[in-house]
């Protein structure tokens, strides 16, 4: 893991993909320009001036806890197996997974970036893959099971989205159920474990990768610890059902920025306040099933359709300048803060890490 992540390589493409992602974010916001064609940045702007303050601020805390509480679930599976790390140890692992998750298609590298911090850091790789597995597991049930909630308390809002957009929404549902359950066969079947170890010597055999004997023992190894802490899993239900609990948390802090921002621009108006706050409920539940359906689009942080689809759901809820300037705002704290203060956080790691190598 330390050649992979710490190659030149490695590095130009991480050059490469927050270039790409800054091109992709511009890309995304005229996209939304050209398609509400009544939006204007003027609007846009009187609406951020006669925002009312505390949802505004409620919106941004919301972005901290989003980022918070994923540390605070991997802090709570790493204890439950003696690996004890300070909640700001792992908020360094968190905001490493969701930065490079952030500016990598379909989030392919937030993972292996938190992981190389974690094993940096004195945690075995076999803990730290075991403690990721479960976490995302965990992290992919609390999306569907708000997802479920919301189609069974207000089945309306599915009914926001186009056609194609709920076409997506069934897809993404149902591919996500289908890795939520591999990660728990990966976390607890040992059957499943040993066949997964056995693919991944055979691909890395084809792939050149495993080359000797000396590597492939090393592989077997790092299997066999994975299902010892497999193992110590069962015994650790608590652990794993507050984990769920603190991803609920993670998701419903993410969403809950769009109804802050909502209610920011529309709480002052001459409409009815508890009109206002059902509509940013249902707005709350409309995030929700858009994360769902844009989880496997293969673009960074699902740029440019996410905010489409946003479009299509706040569409259904008020004048399309309106939600063209909501998303705009909702989308500049949910995603584009956040993503600047994992980077920083990021950063900041890594520059330390530079430096303890160094002594």
């Amino acid at each position: 893991m330390n050649n992979s992540f710490e190659s030149k390589q490695n590095k130009r493409k991480t050059v490469i993909w927050a270039l790409l992602f800054i091109v992709i974010a511009a890309a995304s916001i005229f996209a939304v320009k050209q398609v509400s064609r009544e939006f204007s940045f003027k609007n846009l702007v009187r609406l951020i001036r006669n925002a009312s303050a505390l949802p505004v601020i409620l919106a941004f805390c919301a972005s901290l806890i989003y980022i918070a509480f994923e540390g605070l679930s991997l802090k709570t599976l790493l204890r439950s197996f003696g690996q004890e790390r300070s909640f700001i140890k792992c908020l360094q692992y968190t905001a490493a997974d969701l930065y490079f998750s952030s500016i990598t298609p379909s989030s392919t590298g937030g993972q292996p970036a938190c992981g190389f911090i974690m094993v940096k850091d004195g945690i075995p790789a076999s803990c730290m893959t075991i403690c990721l597995v479960a976490n995302w597991a965990a992290y992919t049930i609390s999306i569907l099971i708000i997802g479920i909630i919301t189609i069974i308390v207000s089945p309306k809002v599915f009914n926001y989205f186009s056609t194609v957009a709920k076409i997506l929404i069934c897809l993404g549902g149902l591919l996500l159920l289908v890795l939520g359950l591999l990660g728990l066969l990966a976390s607890f079947w040992q059957g499943a474990i040993d066949a997964i170890g056995r693919f991944i010597i055979k691909a890395g055999k084809k792939l050149r990768i495993i080359k000797d004997k000396s590597a492939e023992a090393g592989v077997i190894q790092w299997i066999s610890d994975y299902k010892g802490y497999s193992s110590r899993l069962k015994g650790h239900i608590p652990a794993l059902i507050k984990s769920l609990f603190l991803n609920m948390i993670h998701r419903l802090a993410y969403f809950s920025i769009t109804t802050f921002m909502y209610i920011a621009i529309n709480i002052n108006g001459s409409g009815n306040p508890s009109h206002v706050i059902s509509t940013g409920l249902s707005l709350l539940g409309a995030q929700a099933l858009i994360s769902i359906g844009s989880t496997f689009i293969p673009i960074p942080g699902a740029m440019g359709y996410t905010d489409l689809m946003m479009l299509n759901a706040f569409g259904a809820l008020m004048d399309s300048s309106e939600a063209a300037s909501l998303e705009l705002m909702a989308r500049s704290v949910s995603f584009y803060f956040s993503v600047v203060i994992c980077f920083i956080i990021t950063a900041i790691t890594f520059i330390m890490m530079k430096k303890k190598q160094g002594r």
